[in-house]
């Protein structure tokens, strides 16, 4: 008791309850269950930890039970554990347990019920909770002894559901909130509606690795399954690929690299394909996957083949981050308390990209010969401005952020400043896949400029560049091979296009340089895919120069066959 404060006080408890429990993203009711489901499991002896996802027939409607091994609760235990910030043989924190987990992510979605039952020294009991008479709390029922109880003895009716009594064990089954609903086929009872195989989704985006000799289990009767499934976790599976790394980067941080040429594909009821994320403790936040990471992929100094990359940045357990209040997303633990985003360690990712995995982009990267040409150019403008070198500064927090300098530090004189370092030719890729350019958002557009890689990515099937061929194409006289022609009037004016655009953003990275009159939203603007199509669709002021290649090409090349020549070439 203290003698200088008193405590502050709850005046609305229901209204407290209900609001945190309402609140709750639905979406985090199975990463709830599961991660307590897994931590008791580990209190079994090795070779016996196991969760397990079934149905359990409730007046003849399949509803979904997770059932995990490891020792039980008794009635007390139980009882205790259904309040809020309650946890049974768990240190509460911030950083670690919060209690209120699984009851409040699960309770919004199963106000008809959620049935506890648990196994201990053979003997198992049950308690029921959900939102009775408007009210969330424990269901009073009859015992065995008559007496309206919490925690009822459930014993023969668990031995009768085919439930071991020679182990200790943990079940919980959910009510739904319709007697008639199907809880494993559809957990939010339509609100949103689910795929089929929402369950193994569900896991396999959030739990990077499994703890060790732990299994997981999902039994027939869910995701159409005939036969029991063990999910195989991220972290195992990206272990048996023949392109897989794992680099130890600063701060103690993992970043993991993998190439699978075969992604995606579907095996079984299991759908893999390309991602990133963030990992803290064994689960992965800020998930991007398939067109998401794709389209994010350049970014992170992956400019081709992104639907065969994955890329997890793992954070050690004393990062300085920490889950929000539900767990949907991490947070810095700096002033400003900002999300953590994986776009924030985009720098750091592609600067640690592995030798071989290099190599295997280098091969997917298309080239042209006027590349050479249009690096030397751009050089020559950026050292003529004399733009300086500037990349996306790291957040607080981040690898390669400064620290606060002290007051003492902060009262010396400063050193001078280094001398300026010129900016130099971005990474250029040029496209042409469809594929690829769908990706990226460019079907559409011109070009996008990726800062944090410094990468310029162009389209080089944008109709700027038919459309001046068209035109170049037009200068050959019908005594020029027609193919040879068509190759040079493509070239020249995808070169001029390529030309358009650098120039462009030599320009735009030039305004960088002048902060109080290009502030970041107009850099933004300037440095966007629709700045630079704007130039790309500019082929009249380089008409000129692509008039007069056009026509230094069409002196070389070789003449068109004669006509007896072309009709001796066609069979009779």
């Amino acid at each position: 008791m203290s003698t200088t404060v008193t405590k502050l006080r709850v005046k609305d408890e229901d209204f407290l309850v209900a609001s945190m429990i309402e609140r709750c993203p639905k979406s985090m009711m199975i990463r709830e269950l599961l991660q307590n489901a897994l931590e008791a499991a580990g209190s079994a002896p090795e070779g016996e930890r196991r969760v397990e996802f079934s149905t359990v027939p409730v007046e003849g409607t399949p509803k979904l039970a997770v059932w995990n091994s490891g020792t039980g609760l008794t009635g007390p235990e139980l009882y205790r554990m259904c309040d809020i910030a309650a946890s049974i043989r768990k240190e509460t924190g911030l950083d670690r347990n919060f209690g209120m987990g699984a009851k409040v992510a699960s309770l919004p979605s199963n106000q008809n019920g959620m049935r506890y039952r648990s196994a201990r020294k053979g003997m198992v009991q049950e308690v029921m909770i959900g939102k009775f008479g408007g009210v969330y709390g424990r269901l009073l029922r009859p015992g065995t002894d008559g007496q309206m109880r919490e925690v009822i003895h459930v014993t023969e009716s668990a031995a009768a559901e085919g439930r071991p009594l020679d182990q200790e064990w943990t079940e919980v089954v959910l009510f739904g909130n319709a007697p008639e609903q199907n809880t494993a086929l559809d957990p939010y009872n339509g609100h949103p509606r689910s795929p089929a195989h929402w369950l193994i989704e569900t896991i396999g985006h959030r739990f990077f690795r499994f703890p060790a000799g732990t299994e997981v289990i999902i039994k027939p009767g869910i995701a159409r399954l005939t036969q029991p499934l063990r999910v195989v976790s991220l972290a195992e599976r990206l272990a048996q690929l023949e392109h897989y790394e794992a680099v130890k980067g600063p701060d103690g941080i993992v970043l993991h690299y993998a190439y699978d040429a075969d992604l995606p594909r579907k095996e079984g009821v299991m759908l893999h394909e390309s991602l990133g994320a963030v990992v803290h403790q064994n689960e992965m936040y800020a998930v991007a996957r398939g067109n998401a990471w794709r389209r994010e992929a350049p970014s992170f100094g992956i400019p081709f083949a992104a639907r065969s990359v994955i890329v997890l940045v793992e954070l050690p357990a004393d990062y300085p981050v920490q889950p929000e209040a539900y767990r949907e997303f991490l947070r810095y633990r700096t002033a400003t308390q900002a999300q953590v985003r994986l776009m924030d360690y985009a720098g750091l990712v592609s600067r640690h990209i592995p030798e071989w995995l290099s190599r295997l982009l280098a091969d997917a990267s298309p080239d042209a010969l006027y590349l050479d040409e249009v690096r030397e150019m751009m050089r020559t403008m950026l050292e003529q401005m004399e733009v300086q070198r500037r990349r996306p500064p790291p957040k607080p927090g981040l690898p390669g952020a400064q620290p606060p300098a002290p007051p003492a530090a902060a009262a010396k004189p400063e050193t001078p400043p280094p001398a300026p370092v010129l900016e130099t030719p971005p990474a250029l890729f040029l496209l042409r896949d469809p594929a690829e350019l769908a990706d990226r958002e460019l079907t559409h557009r011109a070009a996008a400029y990726y800062a944090e890689t410094h990468q310029l990515h162009i389209n080089l099937a944008y109709p700027a560049v038919p459309a001046l061929a068209e035109r170049l194409l037009a200068l050959a006289p019908a005594t020029v091979e027609s193919e040879a022609a068509t190759s040079a009037a493509q070239t020249i004016s995808e070169r001029a296009m390529v030309m358009r655009v650098v120039r462009a953003l030599a320009y735009g990275l030039a305004k960088r340089d002048q902060p109080k009159a290009w502030r970041e939203q107009h850099l933004r603007a300037l440095l966007s895919p629709e700045s630079l199509t704007l130039a790309g669709d500019d082929i009249e002021t380089g008409w000129p120069d692509a008039e007069q290649a056009m026509r230094t090409a069409l002196a070389a090349l070789p003449p068109a066959p004669a006509e007896s020549e072309a009709e001796a070439a066609v069979p009779a």
